[in-house]
């Protein structure tokens, strides 16, 4: 696993707030919103029929991968 920069740039292109907060189950700070970053493919060695983009959803304070989904995503 590779290692963090000492400092963490600013990331997410949306921030949502969460109607109740939450601990992450990472850093497991409580949290009170989520950030969603985009994923681009870049690389595939086959044919695929993955999705070329999709979202990844991350704690604030940790930048952790969060299981969660965004309704009306295409």
């Amino acid at each position: 696993m590779a290692e963090l920069p000492a400092e963490i740039p600013e990331i997410g292109e949306a921030e949502y707030l969460l109607e109740t907060p939450l601990k992450c189950p990472h850093c497991s700070e409580l949290i009170t919103s989520v950030q969603v970053v985009r994923l681009l493919r870049t690389r595939v060695n086959f044919t695929s029929s993955l999705p070329r983009r999709g979202h990844a959803i991350v704690c604030p304070k940790c930048t952790g991968i969060i299981s969660a989904s965004l309704g009306g995503l295409p």
